[in-house]
């Protein structure tokens, strides 16, 4: 009797042998070859659930952002306490979230120049954007940020500071290590929260 193959899973499985093959070789050598071999799998198999190589990159960064949501979905955190808690998932403190900045660093990569796949980050840092901003919103409405604090102005500096961090942690050995960075998003944090 033949196997029952669960597509969603054989779709994980190749995401996730993209990001080992990422991880090992970098982003110029991930090819669909490699990806298939790392799969255990066919090109062919490879072709039936993903388009191209830019489809298996643009996947492999949303199950990047995806592993990061998965992990504060749970929190009864709002305002100052839950942006803190998720923008720490979000940085590259660790072993793991390296690799996961390294994935979004390899697929920014990819996109320069191609319109879909700039799109599709466009469309994940409007999400990002849209967490983050829930919540400040929240936190003003708790009374916890400073009056006159500019919402947007704070959404960019996160996003520059997470996106920094990322770079330099896919690119630089000596990188900022896991104190600094959770100093530099507290120093922002602090920069903002009401001091009563």
């Amino acid at each position: 009797m033949p196997k029952i193959v669960d597509h969603e899973e054989r779709r994980r499985a190749i995401i996730k042998a993209t990001w080992r093959v990422i991880a090992r070789q970098g982003i110029a050598n991930a090819t669909t070859r490699e990806i298939a071999k790392e799969a255990n799998c066919s090109s062919g198999v490879l072709a039936h659930y993903f388009k191209d190589k830019a489809d298996i990159m643009a996947s492999a960064m949303r199950a990047a952002h995806n592993e990061v949501v998965e992990r504060v979905a749970g929190t009864k955190l709002t305002g100052i306490a839950a942006l803190r808690e998720y923008m720490l998932e979000c940085l590259p403190l660790d072993k793991r979230r390296r690799l996961l900045a390294s994935i979004e660093v390899s697929f920014w990569g990819q996109a320069v120049g191609n319109k879909q796949l700039i799109a599709i980050n466009g469309d994940e840092l409007d999400t990002y954007q849209g967490r983050v901003r829930r919540r400040l919103v929240e936190a003003e409405a708790a009374g916890e940020l400073q009056p006159g604090v500019n919402i947007d102005r704070t959404i960019r500096e996160l996003h520059v500071l997470m996106d920094g961090l990322s770079v330099q942690a896919a690119l630089y050995k000596g990188s900022a290590s896991r104190e600094e960075q959770v100093r530099m998003l507290d120093e922002v944090l602090a920069r903002i929260v009401s001091k009563k």
